[in-house]
């Protein structure tokens, strides 16, 4: 589905060895963002999709829930106000005049129908050979904060972003209205808080300590040039 908007792991199961046979083994993290609504009948296959990446190995899924589609019968309550504009800043950025749901941003760069599991497998073998720009390391510092730290690195530009988001690890959500009345969806990584920490242009070493976002299944650290650039890097903490 799209709408047009205006300009301005452990290892993995035997299911899953199958199902992602082909993906190189990840030298780097790679940040898969999802954006997906309760109201999208082209969701729900996305959405299981986005639930295998979890046990890729350096794979980073993030569900980012959207509200344009409630208008057709059911508001979705997952939906973050900033997952949208998000979405809409993408678009922006890639002069589309559109934005569309499934689709599954990877590190920043380029977007696939999230339904797509061939695609999907090929962005998710591009990008795992690719090595981070920033190393970026995440660790509990034992007081309910998180510590993120990473080397000084050249090249930055002064907008980059050091982003912190929290996410639930699987909510499941009856649908008692639009396209997908009737089903039942366990939706998984979703975003429950994302929060900008501040900038870095990387001629020091990055050093900061930030309170745990909301979320009962973790937190991670996005590395991004710009709002909706390219992302450098980042870590995950699974609680």
């Amino acid at each position: 589905m799209s709408v047009t908007i205006s300009s301005p792991i452990r290892a993995l199961t035997c299911a899953l060895a199958l199902l992602w046979s082909g993906v190189a083994q990840a030298q780097s993290t790679v940040v898969v963002e999802l954006f997906t609504s309760q109201g999208c009948s082209s969701c729900p296959p996305a959405d299981q999709v986005l639930a295998d990446l979890r046990d890729v190995p350096g794979i980073v899924p993030l569900t980012l829930n959207v509200d344009y589609w409630d208008y057709l019968g059911w508001k979705d309550d997952l939906a973050l106000p900033g997952n949208a504009l998000r979405q809409r800043a993408y678009a922006r950025k890639q002069r589309s005049r559109n934005v569309y749901t499934p689709q599954m941003m990877f590190d920043g760069k380029m977007d696939v129908v999230g339904s797509r599991k061939r695609q999907v497998r090929s962005a998710v073998n591009a990008y795992s050979g690719e090595e981070d720009a920033v190393a970026v390391s995440l660790a509990p510092t034992g007081d309910g904060r998180y510590r993120v730290q990473a080397p000084a690195t050249a090249g930055l530009s002064a907008d980059t972003v050091i982003w912190v988001v929290g996410y639930d690890r699987d909510v499941t959500k009856a649908i008692g209205g639009g396209e997908n009345h009737g089903r039942t969806i366990t939706y998984a990584n979703v975003v429950r808080e994302w929060r900008a920490a501040g900038k870095w242009d990387g001629k020091s070493p990055l050093d900061l300590a930030f309170t745990a976002p909301t979320g009962d299944g973790g937190a991670v650290v996005i590395v991004q040039q710009g709002n909706v650039g390219p992302i450098l890097g980042a870590a995950q903490a699974r609680y």
